[in-house]
């Protein structure tokens, strides 16, 4: 991290309480840029048509989710600059080859080789032209009329700045700033959302119940925050799908700094890496009856338990000790809330404007893509849409 994304991302991580507390707490207030950006970009890449049409499922739903993050975090018009948006989707992927280029060479050399032989110091400069004018006339407005000022834009560099303290108030760190919550939030909902679409494409049978209550949700509550709140079984859907393709077997990767002795008295040597088995977890018969079938209502039904915290702990955001997915504890992912939400509207607004299918008609699923211990969904799959055929 210290020779891609920078040392003030890897040791000042500020940004991070930036995600835990305004990104998540304006999800209500600007809902409607992220429902409007949604429709705009569905529009765009799959347009409603009679006909079936076919796209690539990964790319086409890379697209519509940068676009709609980028909407909330920096609004128009630049969530739609076609450089933007490439540049978006590229420097996740231009982090992690330059990450496995760096690790090839000895640590002395490792400065230097981030900087002359990857990518990314290219695309960090193209970042600080899109996005350096914007946040050099922020700062300047500040310092003119103070940190309140009238219309002040609420956005992604506005939260930013109410942190950003010294050295942090600079163009330079800002970009790099949004760049990172871009590196968290593009690729793992992009990652999330295509597994349900390939899962939705071969389970038809659920699609008439979830429409029924997204039209019924919307119709009293609208396109809200509120409203997504309320669509148990498109949450339960989304979770069941990321509960058997998860983004990785192994989740909440620490390395210990000190020895460890954990309450039965085994002791963790400091250096050791240590990680918590996801996927089995996942798949426990345990916490999870008929765990290798997929139930896309399996959550819902189990909200309308009798437990008093039932209606609660089986939602997609919820932190429980039966899955991971979001982390745990106090390092558990806080950006989840605004994924979620996101992921959901998406999803409701698919399910109601579009007949889905594998290229063909195909009821076979893509096979994930394994490396390591990472998940990743098929990304060279076929998806065919067309405008919903009412019944």
């Amino acid at each position: 991290m210290e020779y891609t994304l920078g040392a003030p991302i890897k040791n000042d991580q500020y940004h991070t309480v930036t995600v835990r507390s305004p990104v998540t707490r304006n999800l209500a207030a600007k809902f409607d840029d992220i429902k409007d950006e949604i429709t705009e970009a569905f529009k765009e890449y799959i347009p409603p048509t009679d006909d079936w049409t076919t796209v690539n499922g990964y790319e086409t739903v890379m697209h519509v989710v940068c676009r709609t993050s980028n909407r909330y975090f920096i609004g128009l018009p630049l969530c739609r600059e076609p450089g933007y948006i490439s540049l978006q989707e590229r420097f996740t992927i231009d982090v992690i080859i330059g990450a496995q280029i760096i690790n090839c060479f000895p640590n002395f050399l490792k400065p230097l080789v981030g900087r002359y032989l990857t990518t990314v110091p290219k695309s960090i400069k193209k970042a600080i032209g899109y996005l350096g004018p914007i946040i050099e006339e922020r700062l300047a407005q500040e310092e003119q009329d103070g940190s309140d000022w009238a219309d002040k834009p609420n956005d992604l560099i506005s939260w930013l700045l109410e942190t950003a303290q010294g050295y942090q108030r600079t163009a330079q760190d800002i970009v790099l700033r949004i760049l990172a919550i871009n590196f968290a939030a593009i690729h793992t909902s992009t990652m999330s959302f295509t597994q349900a679409l390939y899962d939705l494409a071969i389970h038809p049978e659920y699609v008439a119940e979830m429409r029924e209550e997204v039209e019924s949700v919307i119709e009293e509550h609208g396109w809200t925050k509120v409203a997504m709140k309320e669509m148990r079984k498109v949450d339960s859907f989304l979770k069941e799908s990321q509960r058997l393709n998860s983004t990785g077997t192994i989740q909440m990767l620490r390395k210990t700094l000190k020895d460890w002795t954990l309450s039965d008295g085994t002791i963790i040597p400091a250096g050791i890496y240590v990680g918590v088995a996801a996927d089995p977890m996942n798949r426990d018969e345990a916490s999870f009856p008929d765990a290798e079938t997929f139930k896309g209502f399996r959550f819902s039904d189990m909200r309308d338990g009798d437990g008093q915290l039932d209606s609660i702990k089986h939602q997609m955001v919820a932190l429980t000790l039966d899955t991971v997915v979001f982390g745990h504890g106090r390092h558990a992912c806080p950006g989840r809330f605004f994924a979620v939400n996101e992921l959901k509207a998406m999803f409701a607004y698919l399910i109601v404007n579009y007949d889905v299918q594998l290229e063909g008609g195909s009821l076979e699923r893509p096979q994930n893509l394994t490396y390591e211990s990472n998940i990743a969904p098929n990304m060279r799959a076929k998806v065919m849409f067309r405008k919903r055929v009412c019944t």
